[in-house]
């Protein structure tokens, strides 16, 4: 009787060699490399050596705290939608902070910060907000509270229940796990923190705009609309550029009006974001929504050749802008990425006057027609959100 087996010289697709199969992951979309890599054991162990070649933005839906899971939208797969499950109860009570590529800075309820990955779960725990080192003491009380100290003000103390933690932005190298995480706390002073620290250090760098970090430098952006920019690949950070704006809001605009939200007023609520581009340009995005409305615009300035000037601009040419992220992405080079658009999620601080985030501050903006797009309505149907972002899965 004739064997249904194959002949054993028969090549199997089970066992293609390793370079080939390389090749064929590095072309694959995100969604398409975590379907290959499922195959079989072998395409999975191929795959831990590969990358997916995407650069296309998704959007992270956060449930209500307590649900373990989260939505991921992806628009080139017709919008098809991603439930992510069991994420854990940490993960569940946690607030993301900031995000980079498929890993997340988060902060639970008793302000242990951690950094995580969303898809393979892996974790890194950053140090405890008590283990600082510069002029901000911070101590856990009996109670649960926070005792913050300033060494450089006398008779400077004070307890609370909650931390400041503004403007966090962190960086991960996604295959050496090598990363920079930092935040202005307190109102008071930079902190951050490198793969093997055991504690915060502590800058004195005043931020009062936004942050970004790139390729080893902190940009700084303030409310004089300058731009300071800090080496940080040595033992301590080094001024290397600073613009001359020297911008007075009150010279422009006065003092702001008062407002009576109970009597019905309606004002624009504003935020800037500094943006870097992928050649290094400085740009200013400023969104823009009525207090009663959901209808937002946008501004975008460049820093002009002499560093002392911006100059507003109305197109971003083939790129299109993250501003979750504070960076632009070439969107000819990747089909699926809306060009001379801006990819937006909403004011994400807590110092939004009389404003709560909504889902219809999900959007895509496009500079060309000035319309907005939206995720479809079905990916909210099923979900009580309580916060989003764009970002890019790798």
């Amino acid at each position: 009787m004739d064997s249904l087996s194959p002949p054993c010289d028969v090549p199997r697709w089970s066992k293609l060699p390793s370079d080939l199969l390389h090749m064929v992951f590095e072309r694959l979309g995100f969604s398409d490399f975590q379907r290959a890599k499922s195959v079989c054991p072998f395409w999975r162990s191929a795959s831990i050596e590969s990358a997916p070649n995407n650069q296309i933005p998704w959007m992270i839906l956060f449930p209500e705290k307590g649900k373990d899971y989260c939505l991921l939208f992806n628009p080139e797969e017709n919008n098809k939608t991603y439930r992510i499950q069991d994420l854990g109860v940490n993960f569940a009570n946690s607030h993301c902070l900031a995000i980079c590529g498929s890993w997340f800075f988060m902060r639970d309820p008793r302000y242990k910060l951690y950094i995580m990955n969303l898809f393979t779960r892996e974790r890194i725990d950053l140090p405890s907000v008590e283990s600082q080192v510069g002029m901000l003491l911070i101590e856990r009380t009996t109670d649960d509270m926070f005792l913050v100290t300033s060494k450089e003000s006398i008779g400077y103390k004070y307890n609370q229940e909650d931390l400041r933690i503004d403007l966090p932005f962190f960086w991960i190298d996604q295959k050496t796990k090598d990363y920079f995480v930092t935040c202005y706390l307190e109102g008071r002073v930079t902190a951050y923190a490198e793969n093997g620290d055991k504690f915060w250090k502590q800058a004195d760098l005043k931020i009062s705009g936004d942050v970004v970090y790139k390729e080893h430098k902190l940009y700084l952006y303030d409310y004089k609309r300058d731009v300071k920019v800090f080496d940080f690949s040595g033992d301590s950070p080094r001024k290397i550029v600073e613009t001359q704006v020297n911008h007075d809001p009150l010279c422009t605009k006065g003092m702001s009006r008062r407002v009576y939200p109970e009597l019905g007023d309606v004002w624009d609520i504003k935020d800037t974001h500094l943006v870097v581009t992928v050649k290094g340009e400085f740009l200013r995005v400023k969104s823009i929504v009525k207090s009663d409305g959901d209808v937002w615009s946008f501004r975008i300035y460049k820093m002009d050749s002499s560093q002392s000037e911006w100059e507003k601009i109305t197109s971003l040419g083939d790129e299109a802008i993250l501003l979750d992220q504070r960076t632009t992405v070439l969107a000819n080079a990747v089909q699926g990425i809306k060009r001379n658009s801006i990819y937006f999620s909403g004011i994400h601080h807590d110092y939004v006057f009389h404003r709560v985030w909504s889902e219809k501050d999900i959007l895509n903006y496009s500079l060309d027609t000035h319309k907005i797009e939206r995720p479809p309505p079905s990916f909210f149907s099923n979900v009580q959100s309580s916060d989003a972002r764009w970002f890019v899965p790798n």
